[in-house]
């Protein structure tokens, strides 16, 4: 069974690769293909390591050389960021959701790499060491699937200008990637000035989440969201589900929601301000133009949205912790950046590409991998075993056994028989 599942992963692998085709040139493609199964196979982004799990019949040497040279092409990231957003738009449907987030990395101990700038540690609050920012973006549906589309590593001290024009950088390359009328959700790191002003004049629907402190008009007074979230009537209640390692915990809000309006210069936005707050905590605040008709309608789909914040936060943790992305060593910015980005292509592989074969990998594989063979380990985030048991089966498995695309002939009016040995 182990030989099925593994030729099935290189068959789902090959037809990824035959639709990012059309955006690589042959030796762009090989370099990506490899980089990314061997980032699959090792579970690492050391380039070392990748080039040992290739195989190639050339020494490591001259492997990390070749490859070298295609990602550390100035600006090959974005080519490859938007070849990877048109392979999966077909996956992302009307009314799905699109989450923006920060993030960073960690380079505590790395001295030569370049554009290494000063950032805080999200995993420790308030320390500041040596690193990279990110920008995540990730797409889920209505059924809770999730596919990583945009992964962008910047640094001020590396032509960065601000994290306001990273965050709508990335908003626009989106926007061309995808046409369907989706939902942007955005944490509460995004409320600023210039980065609402951009969403609410260009977005149809989004969801952002208000600082205590941001004004907004109501009942034609400019008026803070603590205050106006004072008048707000609960007469809602809704239930989320908290996930933990081992099981889940039901938590309780009460919710409601105003009409409020947003100015830009001399122009008003009509806007929904959704109030949610726990019976035993405290409350947020969402500003969110929604496709809903009804208050009730516009309150569960805010809610919904913005619960599937965790997910965004559950990646970058499986990236960090699965793929060994902190311990990256790649002298070149560019490089940095392109690596990251194939990255963004293995995890849109693995959570994407292969969903189909998820529940087989879990059941199937005969790996053990499930630790107390309970239905809700099938449930909740299971891409960290899903990884594990990938790894597994491609162990010994070389990219070059991955099947190829092969070009289709114009048919001419002649029999043709396609004899493969």
């Amino acid at each position: 069974m182990n030989k099925i599942l593994t030729k099935q992963i290189q068959n789902k692998l090959s037809l990824y690769f035959c639709k990012l085709n059309s955006h690589l040139t042959k030796p762009e493609l090989r370099c990506t293909r490899e980089i990314t199964t061997g980032i699959l196979k090792t579970g690492s982004v050391i380039i070392n390591q990748i080039a040992t799990a290739i195989g190639d019949s050339i020494n490591k040497q001259q492997t990390t050389k070749r490859l070298r040279n295609h990602y550390n092409k100035k600006g090959f990231f974005l080519k490859l960021l938007r070849g990877h957003m048109d392979c999966v738009s077909d996956t992302i449907h009307e009314g799905d959701y699109i989450l923006f987030d920060g993030s960073d990395i960690q380079k505590k101990y790395a001295k030569t790499m370049e554009g290494l700038d000063f950032v805080k540690d999200g995993d420790e609050k308030n320390k500041v060491g040596l690193g990279y920012w990110l920008m995540n973006v990730v797409h889920i549906d209505k059924a809770n699937k999730m596919t990583p589309l945009y992964n962008k590593l910047y640094s001020f001290d590396h032509g960065a200008k601000s994290e306001n024009n990273e965050a709508i950088e990335a908003l626009k390359e989106v926007d061309n990637a995808i046409s369907k009328n989706v939902t942007c959700v955005f944490d509460r790191g995004f409320d600023r000035q210039i980065i609402k002003d951009y969403v609410v004049s260009q977005q149809d629907n989004f969801i952002i989440r208000l600082k205590k402190n941001t004004k907004l008009i109501y009942k034609g007074k400019e008026t803070t969201v603590s205050t106006i979230g004072k008048k707000i009537p609960f007469f809602m209640e809704l239930t989320a589900n908290k996930r933990g390692k081992n099981k889940s915990k039901k938590i309780n809000f009460e919710c409601g929601a105003v009409k409020v309006k947003y100015r830009i210069k001399q122009r008003e936005f009509e806007l929904w301000l959704v109030a949610t707050k726990r019976k035993s905590g405290g409350k947020c605040w969402l500003l969110t133009n929604s496709p809903k008709h009804t208050i009730t309608e516009v309150i569960s789909e805010a809610f919904q949205a913005y619960g599937f914040r965790w997910k965004i936060e559950e990646y970058h943790r499986h990236i960090k912790s699965s793929y060994d992305l902190e311990n990256i060593q790649i002298k070149k910015f560019d490089g940095l950046q392109c690596m990251l980005a194939i990255l963004t292509i293995a995890m849109g592989i693995l959570y994407n590409t292969l969903e189909s074969m998820h529940l087989r990998l879990l059941l199937d594989s005969k790996i053990k991998i499930l630790d107390k063979n309970k239905v809700s380990e099938l449930r909740n985030f299971i891409y960290y075993k899903i990884s594990t048991i990938i790894k597994i089966l491609l162990a010994n498995a070389y990219t070059k056994h991955i099947i190829q695309s092969k070009q289709t002939q114009v048919d001419v009016g002649q029999m043709r028989l396609n004899l493969d040995f």
